[in-house]
């Protein structure tokens, strides 16, 4: 029988590593955290799930804790908002070798460290499947600094941080091994596997006044179309601007799918997608270049409503976005 943690036991590794902050004034092992913030507040709940978001025979147990940690953070990211405490409920099969599990809380402690942010407290429950379900909470001296996806206007620019695909790209890598691509194999691999929050750039971003922000999770297209419904506008994206991650046309091409799969639709790259007026584009990209970031201008927003993808020769069709309840 395989060596296995208590619930107890997994309580205490959790809380050994669990860092602390000014903020946080009772955490793991209460039956409620206690926090004492200034400002305002943002509060974002995420989840992975075993099948769906993450892999065992691709992602180590510090990998997995990480992914769950990164993606709720984002929603942070692209509010403006500081990382502040990290909730966990964490869904274990029973007889889940101890040996995981232990790796599995350190790197929930880790990321949430690395991150900036603080392992503040959560819940432990058996599963059928590992899952775990994170809530974050961000902050912000007031609720004005915060960056909400209602916020774009006709005239904005519309941009994005980074470079796309790589996510996608790396998942059909994962799921498609092929020696052609071994040498783009890495990055697109590690895109999947372990993102990386953009919260620097969120904050950054928020400073100089961007109107409208996300992050891109679900693929650019829809996540834009998020932030045309709720400002009630238009934004049109032109497909030869958008930034690919290099090694996604060689995977494109070997796979037989269209670069624009990846780019525009794959999800899970979690950069940030901002509108913001023309005349402050050059300083907020400033911003970003200083920090080893780059700020690409992919299109405009106009009066109407929906997004449309033009290229060259005019509108054209891309596919949807992740959704989880579609066939």
């Amino acid at each position: 029988m395989a060596d296995v943690f208590t619930e107890f036991e997994l309580i205490d590794r959790l809380r050994a590593g669990a860092a602390t902050s000014g903020r946080l004034k009772t955490g793991i092992g209460d039956d409620a955290a206690v926090t004492v913030p200034g400002g305002a507040t943002a509060t974002s709940v995420d989840a992975v799930v075993e099948g769906v978001h993450f892999r065992r025979e691709f992602s180590s147990p510090s990998a997995i804790a990480a992914k769950a940690i990164a993606v709720a953070l984002s929603d942070l990211a692209a509010m403006a908002a500081e990382p502040g405490e990290v909730y966990v409920t964490l869904g274990v099969p029973p007889a889940t070798a101890r040996g995981f599990l232990e790796a599995l809380a350190d790197g929930f402690a880790e990321a949430a460290d690395r991150f900036g942010a603080t392992l503040a407290g959560g819940d432990l429950v058996s599963s059928p499947v590992l899952f775990a379900s994170v809530t974050v909470v961000g902050h912000a001296g007031t609720e004005g600094e915060m960056v909400l996806r209602s916020g774009a206007i006709p005239g904005d620019l519309v941009a994005v941080t980074g470079s796309l695909g790589g996510a996608s790209a790396g998942l059909w890598l994962l799921e498609h091994p092929d020696d052609r691509l071994d040498a783009d194999r890495p990055e697109l691999v590690q895109r999947q596997v372990e993102p990386e929050p953009r919260l620097e750039a969120g904050l950054r971003l928020g400073r100089v006044g961007v109107h409208s922000m996300i992050d891109v999770s679900d693929g650019l297209v829809a996540d834009l179309g998020h932030v045309a419904e709720l400002s009630g506008v238009s934004i049109e994206v032109d497909s030869r601007l958008v930034p690919v991650q290099v090694g996604v046309p060689e995977v494109a091409a070997v796979s037989g799918l269209d670069v624009f799969r990846f780019a525009l639709s794959g999800g899970e790259d979690y950069e940030l997608a901002v509108t913001l007026p023309a005349a402050g584009f050059d300083a907020a990209r400033a911003a970003l270049i200083a920090d080893g970031l780059d700020l690409t201008r992919i299109g405009t927003v106009g009066s109407g409503s929906g997004v449309t993808v033009v290229d060259d020769v005019g509108q054209i069709t891309v596919p949807n976005g992740f959704d989880h309840f579609s066939g």
